[in-house]
């Protein structure tokens, strides 16, 4: 009986753990203990009135155990969990200049597909648009993926 007890406290544990750490695993472990944990007693042979006994017992503790885990999170918001929102803190998303885009350049290293190209005076990050372009070719933008400019080879009249 003592084993049976000490499996359903462990998985009710769990399963408190488990509004605090996402994932599903405390939880699932603890659905398997506290299902264990009766088996357990029943193979002990208890009598009806135990087994009845332990089994609400089981419900009315997971029950209180539901209530005082979203108690603690609904009280403590972020705080107290493995979320933090000080690493966010001055975060700016990268974005590539659209006024560069139709611009010509010149690419400063060889892009297969990325590379450096430069543009009135100043190197930036790009991608080529499907194909190999050598260094010291003339590019131009024709767009950007966060702070990558994409550019594509301009074919110079001979």
């Amino acid at each position: 009986m003592s084993i049976a007890i000490l499996l359903a406290v462990i998985g009710l544990l769990l399963i408190y753990f488990e509004f605090f750490l996402p994932g599903g695993i405390m939880g699932v472990a603890g659905g398997v203990l506290l299902i264990s944990s009766i088996v357990i007693l029943l193979l002990n042979d208890p009598g009806s009135l135990v087994l009845i006994i332990f089994i609400a017992s089981l419900i009315i503790a997971l029950l209180i155990t539901i209530k005082i885990a979203l108690w603690r999170v609904r009280s403590t918001g972020k705080k107290g969990t493995i979320f933090l929102d000080s690493d966010q803190t001055g975060y700016f998303a990268s974005f590539y200049d659209k006024e560069l885009v139709g611009k010509l350049g010149i690419a400063e290293s060889d892009l297969k597909p990325s590379g450096h190209v430069k543009i009135d005076d100043t190197s930036y990050q790009a991608v080529s648009k499907g194909r190999y372009i050598n260094k010291g070719s003339t590019i131009q933008v024709i767009g950007g993926e966060g702070s990558r400019l994409i550019v594509k080879q301009i074919e110079e009249e001979v």
